[in-house]
């Protein structure tokens, strides 16, 4: 009915003589000003969509980012403990092998039995305990025999340690796993002044595995037992 109305206003105008410029004047009052709200209701409508999909996916790379770095704290949470359990292993066994301060069963005082007994719940060979049985010193034979079982036994953790951490060093703070590499290194080295060391009879270079260990291992062994504790308690306030 409006549209009915503004037709027979626009009439009567013509009718009075209104001119075209009257006319367009009256049509855009009419139309122009349902037309802007239109278009713009239209636009108004467009940007809303378009920033509720902007919102939307930042929403996504949000929920994705914080996702993955709780996934990478997680699998941090722990590798650390057992990289440092491999540590404190591997680090215990070195220091065992390298003291000075040795302590070995006394073959010599045993009898025949007493001897048999206890080289049946060792890790010897038949061969190396019938050695023992046999030797003069049987003393001195089975602690030059022990050694290399030792020595044996601390390659294994050292092994492992490693292994581990090249596994792993990916889920590591690049300076932790700068330390565990540095650490390896001074263990390692030590391992090798024993072991040279000791087929050598030398031992001054013997004790130098032990210097080692006090002066250079520990303190960094210490260092990364503080950093790991400072990650899990960090980790454990987040998660």
């Amino acid at each position: 009915m409006i549209i009915d109305d503004f037709l027979k206003f626009l009439g009567q105008v013509i009718a009075y003589g209104g001119g075209s410029a009257v006319v367009a004047y009256l049509l855009f009052q009419y139309f122009g000003k349902t037309w802007i709200e239109n278009k713009f209701a239209q636009r108004l409508d467009q940007l809303r969509h378009q920033q509720a999909l902007e919102l939307q996916k930042l929403r996504v790379e949000i929920d994705a980012m914080l996702s993955g770095a709780l996934k990478l704290q997680e699998k941090e949470f722990l590798v650390l403990p057992e990289a440092w359990g491999k540590l404190d292993e591997a680090h215990g066994l070195v220091a065992w092998l390298v003291s000075p301060m040795q302590q070995y069963a006394d073959v010599d005082r045993m009898n025949p039995v007493q001897l048999d007994e206890f080289l049946a719940g060792t890790e010897f060979t038949e061969s190396q305990k019938d050695e023992v049985r046999n030797s003069h010193d049987k003393g001195n034979t089975y602690r030059g025999i022990i050694f290399w079982h030792r020595l044996h036994k601390v390659k294994q953790a050292f092994g492992d340690l490693q292994c581990y951490v090249a596994k792993n060093g990916i889920f590591l703070p690049p300076e932790l796993e700068e330390k565990f590499s540095n650490v390896s290194d001074k263990l390692w080295s030590a391992v090798v002044s024993k072991e040279v060391g000791h087929e050598a009879k030398d031992w001054k270079m013997q004790n130098e595995g032990w210097k080692k260990i006090k002066e250079e291992t520990e303190p960094l062994y210490k260092s990364i037992k503080n950093d790991i504790q400072a990650r899990l308690q960090s980790h454990g306030r987040k998660l």
